[in-house]
């Protein structure tokens, strides 16, 4: 994903480092004082906002691809490979549906 040459790389880099994406505010909050320790520009709320939203969905995909083959290496009987991409796909929907309640936990 692109964004505005202003926000520096190492701030970008930061966001993909974070534990914790449950609220994109805090994750704002967090690269605001960063961006001051390295003394560069702070990025605006909407573009930290596309971050985190692009590195929940990085993850989910991360998590989904691991659940895939998990899931084909369980199986007692060879699957055929024109099933792969709807296993993939139920494991998407699933980690997208873990994500979204790990966003909404309580910290």
């Amino acid at each position: 994903m692109e964004f505005s040459p202003a926000i520096d790389p190492r701030l970008v880099a930061s966001v993909g480092r974070t534990v914790e994406l449950g609220s994109s505010a805090s994750v704002w909050r967090g690269l605001r004082r960063r961006a001051r320790r390295l003394g560069t520009t702070t990025p605006c709320y909407e573009s930290v906002r596309r971050l985190v939203v692009a590195e929940r969905e990085r993850r989910a995909r991360l998590i989904a691809t691991i659940a895939t083959v998990l899931a084909i290496a369980a199986r007692r009987v060879p699957i055929l490979p024109e099933d792969v991409p709807r296993i993939q796909a139920r494991q998407l929907a699933r980690s997208r549906g873990w994500m979204r309640l790990l966003a909404m936990w309580p910290p």
